[in-house]
């Protein structure tokens, strides 16, 4: 069984504000030229992508230094499902998850259906007492439903990156935007979440998959 677990990439998808808007169009067309060419213009973080540490650290591993282990793997999901806009999710519902034999935790909150609404911003977020538990137990890479490891600020709230700060030190790999994750139905399933090689990045669209 193969689940897909990305966003499709077309022009106007929802981005983090502030990113480059995506944009795909028409380069090339069979009729005139032959053959089909798109033209594909969009940021690093676009769609289901992930962060290297170079995202927030100057000196961080940029893309092509990460080892490819980092983004294949087995995984475990984290229910943090049920929860409400902009709520931290409890420490327990990751404690209380047994991690053992996985280094992917995927974090289900089935935000993702409200992706390309205002609400998708809203998201609720991890605190650093559970990426440290995730930390301690041998995960080396989080996946997300929703947009940002860390609090999108609402109006009036503080922009923070502590989380990203905290889970990329020691070349921890942070995945977003991640989608369909309650179609996984086995507890170990198999993540692949191979990036697009664009050399000395801080990040790359995937085409995450679950399989099992």
């Amino acid at each position: 069984m193969i689940v897909d677990l990305s966003h499709v990439l077309q022009t106007g998808i929802q981005i983090y504000p502030g990113d480059p808007e995506v944009e795909i169009k028409e380069a090339l067309n069979v009729e005139k030229d032959f053959v089909n060419v798109l033209a594909v213009n969009m940021g690093s973080q676009s769609g289901t992508h992930v962060d290297s540490p170079f995202h927030v650290f100057a000196d961080g591993k940029k893309l092509n230094e990460v080892d490819l282990s980092h983004f294949i793997g087995i995984g475990v999901v984290i229910d943090a499902t049920g929860l409400s806009d902009r709520q931290e999710i409890p420490t327990e519902r990751f404690t209380r998850t047994d991690v053992s034999g996985a280094s992917i935790a995927i974090v289900r909150t089935d935000w993702s259906q409200y992706f390309g609404t205002d609400r998708y911003l809203a998201h609720p977020f991890p605190n650093i007492e559970s990426l440290a538990y995730l930390k301690k137990h041998g995960i080396t890479t989080i996946a997300l439903d929703f947009l940002s490891l860390d609090r999108t600020p609402g109006t009036g709230e503080d922009f923070t990156l502590a989380n990203h700060y905290f889970w990329s030190q020691g070349d921890g790999i942070i995945g977003e935007n991640f989608t369909n994750v309650k179609a996984i139905a086995v507890a170990r399933p198999h993540i692949s979440m191979l990036p697009l090689n664009l050399g000395a990045s801080d990040g790359a669209p995937v085409r995450a998959i679950a399989s099992w």
